[in-house]
């Protein structure tokens, strides 16, 4: 009588390629979701800084005065006077309104992490952000990322 000496199933070593490939895949696919996320977060920080730089051209042709009035008095984003403009109200707190001795006020959010300040910067030319509140130069850094409102 002859046995049959064929098995059904996988062998170990065919098993560990399997866990190899799928280990593999799974952290390509870490790594490019890593950049998806500070792409996302760069996005959202020029959308908050436009968003908030309308808002205080509205306030200022609301009340009429001049430019620096609302950084000279203090008041950031999550002031009531600057609610009322933007339809969102969740303003993180690292947004604040600066003002120059050249009557230039701007709109700054304070220091983004590496990755989202590389993003910030290959965007920097085509949506007006500036690396300092003295100077019309494009952003080139990390650090406070300004927006010409006025």
């Amino acid at each position: 009588m002859k046995k049959n000496t064929k098995r059904s199933g996988f062998t170990l070593v065919e098993l560990l390629i399997v866990i190899v490939v799928i280990g593999v895949l799974s952290a390509m696919m870490m790594l490019s979701s890593t950049e998806a996320v500070s792409s996302a977060k760069a996005a959202d920080i020029i959308s908050d800084l436009r968003n908030l730089k309308t808002a205080a051209l509205a306030w200022y042709a609301d009340n009429l005065t001049t430019a620096d009035g609302l950084a000279s008095k203090g008041l950031n984003p999550k002031s009531s006077d600057i609610l009322k403009y933007l339809s969102n109200e969740n303003v993180d707190s690292k947004y604040k309104f600066y003002n120059d001795t050249a009557n230039q006020w701007y709109v700054g959010f304070d220091a983004p992490d590496t990755k989202v300040g590389e993003k910030l910067k290959a965007r920097a030319s085509s949506v007006g952000l500036l690396k300092s509140q003295k100077s019309n130069d494009i952003y080139a850094g990390s650090g406070t990322v300004y927006m010409l409102v006025k």
